[in-house]
């Protein structure tokens, strides 16, 4: 069944599902934000152009139909500014599991956005696409992360080893869950 497109929130930031227009919006948030990002992300590298930016937002809609991720953009119900990007994707719907990520730039770190992302989205997996398991993967050098990890309630579980890819290093992750309420 097909999962309605509609805004997320917690009256302090909202989280709208990505389309085309973010393009502009989503790529000076990005740029303002690689030296944060890049350790991290695998999409984020010096040179990350407008066009990787267009290329990404055009295979939303398509994966979004597909049930494969739900991207929003975070955007700060205060001012309408585009600070960042969560989802849920890497969806395993036979055994209802998924991956959460998020980033937020630079000028909104540290202001418990992220966390506040992670809370939506965790409510948005088990009430709308009905998952029993979310888990967040954080670099095990990625200390801010792993710290929004633990702040939304997530649970540590172990170190991933040689889990991740990211500019042609294999890294460990630390694997968190979430686990709906019972």
């Amino acid at each position: 069944m097909p999962v309605k497109k509609r805004p997320l929130t917690d009256d302090r930031i909202i989280l709208r599902p990505l389309n085309e227009r973010d393009d502009v919006l989503l790529y000076e948030a990005v740029r303002e934000s690689l030296d944060e990002l890049i350790p991290w992300l695998e999409f984020c590298h010096p040179n990350y152009s407008i066009k990787e930016t267009h290329i990404w937002l055009k295979s939303r809609d398509k994966e979004w139909k597909a049930g494969t991720a739900y991207d929003f953009a975070i955007i700060d119900a205060g001012s309408g500014a585009l600070i960042g990007v969560g989802g849920l994707n890497h969806i395993i719907g036979e055994f209802k599991m998924a991956n959460l990520g998020y980033w937020v730039r630079k000028t909104y770190m540290g202001k418990g956005i992220a966390v506040a992302t992670v809370l939506l989205l965790a409510r948005f997996g088990f009430e709308e696409l009905e998952l029993n398991r979310i888990e967040i993967m954080a670099d095990v050098d990625n200390k801010k992360s792993q710290r929004v990890a633990e702040k939304s309630g997530a649970k540590r579980e172990g170190i991933m080893r040689r889990r991740l890819f990211i500019h042609g290093q294999v890294r460990d992750t630390v694997m968190f869950s979430l686990v709906p309420e019972t």
